[in-house]
């Protein structure tokens, strides 16, 4: 089921063959993880793709012992690493599970032996690389463009519903303030409302 689904949202991107679709099938498989568990460990080397199915997942660095939270992944969105991915070096970031989480996983060599069969799996990935291109270089602009209010403010449009799901320190932590400095914006604007 959660296959069927996965397969789904790739054609919402991108028209898939039938034929393509069912060469996808013996290569996917439904993975879990634990709150608190690790998808990727910085360090790690990555040799699958991810779909996240039901969950929620952090991107995070360490630096000196103190975590800045790069990105979330809700249900619909891919957690992961792609620049470890492509180039076979360990990942410099930790992806870990924020509640219990529910994924498609397949290996990406197997999924690439697949472009030459199917032309339309190929136009897949450069639209999903096309896409993940699109948001990075729109957030990266925004968060040093930005005010924190008006991050937080897109933080809650990106990603409706996860304040409720997620500790506010790691909200805090994403926007690169306090979790104080995220108090004190909420409620400036609950006054403002």
């Amino acid at each position: 089921m959660e296959i069927d689904q996965f397969i789904s949202a790739l054609e919402k991107i991108f028209p898939l063959t039938k034929e393509a679709i069912r060469d996808l099938y013996p290569i996917m498989e439904v993975t879990h993880l634990d709150r608190n568990e690790y998808l990727v460990r910085a360090g790690s080397r990555v040799h699958f793709c991810f779909g996240l199915v039901e969950g929620v997942i952090r991107v995070f660095y360490d630096r000196d012992g103190n975590e800045y939270n790069k990105t979330f992944f809700v249900p619909g969105m891919f957690p992961t690493p792609l620049t470890a991915l492509l180039t076979g070096d360990p990942c410099l970031l930790s992806f870990q599970a924020l509640s219990p989480c529910k994924l498609v996983r397949f290996s990406y060599r197997r999924f690439r032996d697949l472009f030459d069969l199917h032309r339309c799996l190929e136009s897949l990935m450069l639209r999903i690389m096309e896409q993940v291109w699109i948001d990075k270089e729109k957030h990266d602009i925004e968060m040093v463009t930005n005010d924190a209010t008006n991050n937080y403010l897109i933080f809650r449009e990106e990603y409706p519903g996860l304040e409720s799901l997620i500790p506010q320190y790691h909200i805090a932590s994403y926007l690169g303030i306090t979790p104080i400095q995220l108090s004190r914006i909420r409620a400036q604007l609950a006054r403002a409302n």
